[in-house]
């Protein structure tokens, strides 16, 4: 990446192939909340930086690295696309995988907060709160309107 015959274009596709991969491996079941979404942004924003040989030293803004890299914050919406793939899979197989995404297991609940759940989490980035967890997930049924729906979402964020 530090050569400079090679191009921007292609220092930044391959840093999708070979970098991307390696740092979104599972994420279909992470539960993102704002410190992973940060995290995420930030390992984005890194890896740009690197390949434009940009200092964090120089106090650039990540706008400014965007644009000179020419592309777009998309690191969180691809995640948010593998997630929404995945659970419609899921959802549409047997009842024991269904159980276990909705987390409906037996037992009393454990005392204090309700922790985040990956369903409301990942619900509640691609519809923004305004469709309930039942709503949401009784799209997944029907394959088609599924798909319309990702792709709606992954339309709205450009990617």
């Amino acid at each position: 990446m530090k050569s400079n015959t090679i191009s921007l274009d292609l220092k930044v596709r391959l840093t999708k192939t070979y970098v991307w991969s390696i740092l979104m491996y599972g994420c279909e079941s992470w539960t993102l909340d704002k410190e992973t979404i940060r995290r995420i942004e930030a390992a984005e924003m890194w890896f740009l930086r690197r390949i434009l040989k940009i200092s964090w030293a120089e106090r650039t803004s990540n706008e400014e690295v965007l644009r000179k890299a020419g592309v777009k914050k998309e690191a969180v919406h691809i995640v948010r696309k593998r997630q929404l793939s995945f659970v419609g899979l899921i959802y549409r197989k047997d009842d024991l995988e269904r159980l276990a995404l909705t987390g409906r297991v037996q037992g009393n609940p454990d005392r204090g907060r309700q922790r985040v759940t990956f369903l409301h989490s990942l619900n509640q980035g691609v519809t923004q709160g305004t469709r309930s967890k039942t709503e949401f997930l009784r799209l997944a049924d029907d394959r088609e309107e599924w798909r319309l729906m990702t792709a709606d979402v992954c339309y709205r964020h450009g990617t």
